[in-house]
């Protein structure tokens, strides 16, 4: 037994019921409490419950036994209690499968609204429509002609009364072709053919999202129905705070299932149209005066009745409704997959076995581009992302072969060496035939030369530039020019040097920038073939994720409600 059952027993103990009652009392409650327990959805499995689950819940329900404990009196407010909680938690479920579809049908109705609109907003994709739909226009025009004007009967003449007027009417054909005028009228059958199908596109969108709104507007109703904004500061005549707070949720839940009721109807009805929000408010009005107030919900009849609502909704006008939607979707929504690919489609079918002949006699060909391709996308992954990855990993240890220079480690410190002798040698030489036995230090001289200071050999320079002939012919002219190239060569290698220290301290920087181009290369062509061959399930998401950010951009003013 379950402990709301004990409970409500050990309430009917007070009151003295005989074993018989009790049993009876104990077998209601019990289904009252198992029902109760359906409502429920398992922990493991998702909170809404089906249409169906939930009408095989309530149908369990047995109004009669329900009416002989409320006949007994002792257990009738108790029991009528539980009986409004199953009604409550069953109108909850109900309302919650009723807005999912509301949701559902939304996405779906905004993807085809979204459709029809790109098809709007180019005048060659309403030529392409034009063009698909065109079979399916053509067919039911033929079906028009045949049904308004009948079958004509085919008059029998003569042969040579038959080839004249066939030739006849072949020329007078051709005249009429060849007509200007009838040119001019054939360009604006053309753009009426084309107008009647923007015509034809605007009132599909205008339908879609006169559905849209109805189902907006549906949701907008049911939440207000259902989740009433008043106070309870004035209690009915005779009635209790408890009694009176029993009597607004039973009234709430009244109110809303015959608002799902009253708003389903409405949607299966042609003959009210999309826009009729006052027409449903003003209908659940009506209907909610005319329901019971405290203490009379506590009836039995009341209580079935909203059974009888909830089972009808979940049986009858909930997949109805559905089913409707769906067939509506399909009339006015994006055609068929046939009717918008049968033109390629066509092509590829009859031009199959000469593509294929195509492919066949170079094939070769397309095998060696095929081969290129390949090595092609090989020796760029090889080049451009594996070896600068490499390179950058020896970069960050310091690999000697992954460091960057620009001239040999020692070619500056040999130059140097070079010029410091073809000078040392070049002043020994004229300080023996010129300043006769005078030592010269040799030392002081190979410093000089390491700070950059040439003047033995300018001055020697500009002296034999006095006399050019005899310094050429003596050789020192042409030996002071040598030992200054190699000094012009020292300055470029310093400089170099210096570079290439530069260069040495951004090694990891320059290793990142050779490296960059090949991945972003490789991840666009991973993005386009992800997008193209694979699971396209991310990019819906990430569109209704789009679609949901706009739409709470427009939701959030209209939720702000002025100071």
């Amino acid at each position: 037994m379950s402990a709301a059952a004990q409970l409500l027993l050990v309430g009917a103990l007070d009151v003295n019921l005989n074993a018989d009652e009790l049993e009876s009392c104990a077998h209601t409650i019990n289904s009252l409490s198992d029902i109760l327990d359906s409502l429920s959805a398992p922990p493991e499995s998702p909170p809404l419950l089906r249409a169906k689950e939930i009408a095989d819940s309530i149908s369990k329900l047995d109004p009669s036994s329900i009416q002989q404990l409320a006949d007994s009196g002792p257990l009738a407010a108790h029991t009528a209690h539980l009986w409004w909680l199953v009604a409550g938690k069953a109108a909850v479920q109900t309302l919650s499968a009723l807005l999912d579809t509301f949701l559902e049908q939304g996405i779906l109705l905004n993807d085809e609204i979204l459709y029809w609109e790109d098809v709007l907003g180019s005048q060659w994709y309403i030529a392409l429509y034009a063009l698909q739909t065109s079979p399916s226009r053509l067919w039911h025009k033929f079906l028009q002609i045949r049904y308004s004007h009948g079958y004509t009967a085919i008059q029998t003449t003569p042969l040579a009364r038959s080839l004249q007027g066939g030739w006849i009417h072949f020329y007078d054909s051709v005249r009429r072709c060849i007509n200007e005028r009838e040119q001019r009228i054939l360009r604006g059958k053309l753009l009426s053919m084309l107008t009647g199908t923007k015509t034809d596109v605007r009132r599909k969108r205008i339908s879609l999202k006169a559905m849209k709104n109805f189902n907006a507007t549906g949701i907008g109703i049911l939440l207000r129905e259902f989740f009433p904004s008043g106070t309870d500061d004035d209690l009915p005549k005779g009635a209790t705070f408890e009694s009176h707070t029993d009597s607004s949720w039973h009234q709430a839940v009244d109110r809303g299932v015959i608002a799902m009721e009253t708003l389903l109807r409405t949607a299966l009805d042609d003959t009210k149209g999309p826009d009729c929000a006052e027409f449903v408010l003003t209908a659940v009005n009506e209907q909610s005066s005319a329901s019971p107030s405290w203490p009379q919900t506590m009836s039995v009849q009341a209580q079935t009745r909203v059974i009888e609502r909830l089972e009808t909704i979940l049986r009858d006008l909930l997949p109805r409704y559905t089913a409707t939607s769906m067939s509506n979707m399909e009339i006015y929504g994006r055609p068929s997959r046939i009717v918008r690919y049968w033109l390629p489609l066509s092509i590829g079918l009859f031009s199959a076995s000469t593509s294929l002949n195509i492919l066949y006699s170079r094939r070769y060909e397309l095998l060696s581009w095929i081969s290129d391709i390949g090595s092609t996308a090989v020796d760029f992954w090889t080049n451009w992302v594996l070896e600068p990855i490499q390179r950058l990993i020896g970069t960050i240890r310091h690999d000697e072969q992954s460091e960057i220079a620009l001239m040999s480690k020692n070619s500056l410190e040999a130059d140097r060496a070079s010029l410091e002798r073809m000078v040392v040698d070049f002043v020994l030489d004229h300080g023996k035939h010129g300043q006769g036995d005078t030592a010269i230090d040799t030392s002081v001289v190979a410093d000089k030369v390491r700070e950059g200071d040439l003047t033995p050999v300018l001055m020697a320079y500009e002296k034999d530039l006095r006399t050019p002939f005899i310094g050429t012919v003596r050789g020192d002219l042409v030996r002071a020019l040598l030992i200054q190239i190699q000094k012009t060569k020292v300055d470029v290698e310093i400089a170099i040097g210096g570079i290439d220290s530069l260069l040495r301290s951004q090694e990891l920087v320059f290793g990142f920038v050779g490296l960059t181009p090949g991945i972003l290369v490789s991840y666009a062509c991973l993005q386009w073939l992800w997008r193209t061959f694979g699971n396209r399930k991310g990019l819906r998401m990430g569109r209704q994720q789009d679609d949901l950010r706009h739409a709470l951009r427009y939701a959030i003013p209209l939720l702000q409600t002025p100071e």
